[in-house]
């Protein structure tokens, strides 16, 4: 039996790293049980504090980025953060450089339009995640018959998760989610707001929340006003959204912050106070849910309760880590989708369980294919007994549940923990929730834990709070279930248990951010970056990165700015307007070339329509098309992890509505009458 919280109690690694990516990803491994050894201490003191410093002979696993080698296990992790070839794989494992070549920088949406450096290195703390991942779930596949494999992510791939809605396109859609909104966020019931103290985010995303609000403000004429009939998540065009700003910003002016909490949360309507990193580890309902204390000790990446031995055959695994398991989804939006999806691609069967109305994030199409690629669809009314029954029946030959209902909505229907284990003990039932311990029962956003974690205030700086266009705490939230659930499956098969697993945005909002939760260094209103040689600047057809690593690469800018540019510089300094007079007037690509012989790492600010086509992406195979019978061929980026035994391969894309409901239901026993009879009372949808 393994102690509760310790599912990878007895998997030894080896940690061979410099980088915050790869020690970030032996870092959750700790959390999670395993025995990770380094032979010293690491940049990222934090990280350390569940490792062993010491030098390990024999281990399972070998993690190692740019600075190790990845040789010597079983299980042999190498992290990158520019992949495995291609035209920029000489340039150094630099965050900054990453973002700006996969389109992160110039897609974070600004005041003034340009791109937009991130104070939070997002996509280094994201590879780390993918990375613990792959190494769970190769571990999972030796359990049950696999042979030991390398296995590789990249800082390209961590960018590509983050913008696994985004990052899709088809014959009449290129990727315009989210694109062109401004940093108070797109939508003026989804946005920031001044207060009489500070500020607050409103999350009133879907049209029941929109009519609360508006019932709460008693503005019921919004509600009928002739230009906002339809769903919220319409009223993106910047006059439509100008117009709603300017009747809510007095509103929200009238109260403090904490006023506007009460009032909101009494009411049933999502929000959260914007707050720094530091008011965040003491915040008092952070520190009752466990998550924070004195000193700082980042969580795990969620919590488990161990059931009772139940032992059950499972097929070995021949071609995928998780093949031969079924996950039953009941999810929508995007954090709980992530969390089946990622183990999808790892060779689980995923039935995604909607209710008649379907997952609300449907209504994006193409950005749906992004967050439930792989699964299959059964549409089943669990408001009705009869739809509760044949959810039961279902758990009984499935290996994972995966929810993201509120706190106590699984009690409610009678398909809770207790009642689920009953049906099957075996079965690793995983939540992710807004928040935990009391609150749990309240909705959760993303940017909700975007305000209270500091994490809008840090890329603010002294200037207001910024909305990022990535909703990091989601995509994380999902990709830590997935580690938890796949780290749950290791634990059963050795002891046979059942897991209760939970995560949550509001520990994510810690975890993913865990190495720079003291961090004191701010961003700034539409930040270039925190000095003249770490810094984005304008050439004559579009941006590009420079990201000097201190004044030996820097040494390379006085040829062009025409004075000495130290790495101190400052970045609104006198040698940051030298410089960009002079990279003005060049052409980008020119631009690169130059500061390429003059030994100064640099990359370009990418678009999206830019990677489609770039010879670095395509190098390294970030894009795959599956056919969508409804949209067409549909093109999403590319599997986040490369297992070189049992490599990833998307099946098919986001399913339709239903589309799978009479084979689901036929693989459990149910005949063409009795599902035709479910079909006609409006229980289930096929």
């Amino acid at each position: 039996m393994t102690r509760d919280g310790q599912p990878l109690a007895g998997l030894s690694v080896r940690e061979d790293t410099h980088g915050l990516a790869a020690t970030f990803g032996g870092h959750l491994l700790a959390g999670l049980g395993a025995a990770v050894h380094r032979a010293g201490p690491s940049a990222f003191p934090i990280l350390d504090r569940r490792k062993r410093i010491a030098v390990a002979a024999h281990v399972d696993v070998v993690l190692a980025d740019e600075s190790g080698r990845a040789d010597g296990a079983p299980i042999a992790c190498s992290v990158r953060a520019w992949g495995r070839s291609g035209p920029r794989a000489g340039l150094p494992p630099d965050e900054a450089l990453v973002q700006a070549a996969t389109g992160v920088h110039a897609l974070q949406w600004s005041w003034s339009g340009r791109p937009v450096w991130l104070v939070t290195p997002i996509v280094s703390y994201m590879t780390g995640m993918l990375a613990a991942l792959g190494i769970a779930a190769a571990h999972l596949g030796r359990l049950r018959g696999l042979p030991g494999q390398a296995l590789h992510t990249s800082g390209l791939q961590a960018a590509f998760a983050l913008n696994g809605g985004t990052y899709v396109t088809g014959p009449s859609h290129q990727s315009a989610l989210l694109i062109g909104g401004d940093p108070r966020g797109v939508y003026p019931s989804y946005s920031l707001y001044p207060t009489a103290d500070g500020w607050i985010f409103l999350g009133a995303l879907t049209q029941p929340f929109w009519v609360k609000l508006m019932t709460f403000l008693e503005r019921v004429d919004l509600l009928v006003d002739e230009r906002l009939q339809g769903d919220p998540l319409t009223f993106g065009a910047p006059a439509l959204r100008a117009f709603v700003r300017a009747e809510l910003e007095p509103v929200f002016a009238r109260r403090t912050t904490a006023a506007w909490v009460r009032a909101l949360r009494d009411a049933d309507i999502p929000c959260g106070a914007v707050q720094s990193r530091d008011e965040y580890l003491r915040d008092p309902e952070v520190r009752a849910a466990g998550l924070a204390g004195d000193p700082w000790e980042p969580p795990p990446a969620a919590s488990f309760v161990e059931g009772a031995p139940a032992p059950r055959p499972t097929a070995p695994a021949e071609h995928a880590c998780l093949e031969g398991l079924r996950v039953l989804d009941l999810t929508s939006f995007i954090a709980g989708p992530v969390c089946p999806m990622l183990l999808a691609d790892l060779g689980a069967d995923v039935v995604k369980v909607e209710t008649p109305d379907g997952d609300p994030f449907r209504m994006t199409a193409y950005g749906f294919h992004g967050w439930n690629r792989g699964k299959r669809s059964l549409v089943l009314d669990l408001k009705r007994p009869q739809g509760r029954e044949a959810l039961l029946d279902l758990v009984r030959s499935a290996d994972v549940l995966v929810e993201n209902f509120r706190g106590g909505v699984m009690d409610r229907l009678g398909l809770g923990w207790e009642r689920l284990r009953a049906v099957n003990p075996a079965l690793v039932f995983v939540s992710i929730t807004g928040a935990e311990g009391e609150l749990a029962t309240l909705p959760g956003f993303d940017p909700i834990f975007q305000a209270r974690s500091g994490f809008m205030t840090a890329q603010g700086g002294q200037g207001e709070p910024v909305f990022h266009m990535i909703p990091y705490n989601d995509y994380s939230a999902g990709t830590l279930g997935a580690l938890a659930t796949v780290a749950a499956l290791v634990a059963r098969e050795r002891d046979g248990c059942g897991r209760r697993v939970r995560t949550s945005l509001m520990r994510t909002a810690l975890v993913d951010q865990a190495a720079h939760m003291t961090d004191l260094r701010p961003g700034g209103r539409d930040h270039l970056g925190p000095s003249a040689a770490r810094r984005l600047y304008a050439c004559g057809d579009g941006w590009l990165c420079i990201a000097t690593q201190g004044d030996g690469d820097a040494r390379g800018l006085a040829t062009l700015a025409g004075v000495e540019v130290p790495s101190s510089a400052a970045a609104d300094g006198p040698e940051a307007a030298r410089l960009a007079a002079a990279l003005a007037d060049l052409a980008r690509d020119d631009a690169l070339n130059r500061l390429a012989a003059l030994g100064v790492p640099s990359a370009p600010c990418l678009a999206f329509t830019d990677l489609l086509s770039d010879a670095h992406v395509q190098a390294n195979g970030m894009f795959v098309t599956l056919d969508d019978p409804v949209l067409g061929a549909v093109t999403l980026g590319g599997p986040l992890i490369d297992l070189e035994r049992t490599p990833i391969r998307y099946r098919r894309p986001g399913p339709g509505h239903g589309a799978h409901s009479h084979e689901v239901l036929a693989e459990v026993g149910y005949d063409a009458t009795r599902i035709a009879s479910l079909v006609a009372a409006g229980v289930v949808r096929a």
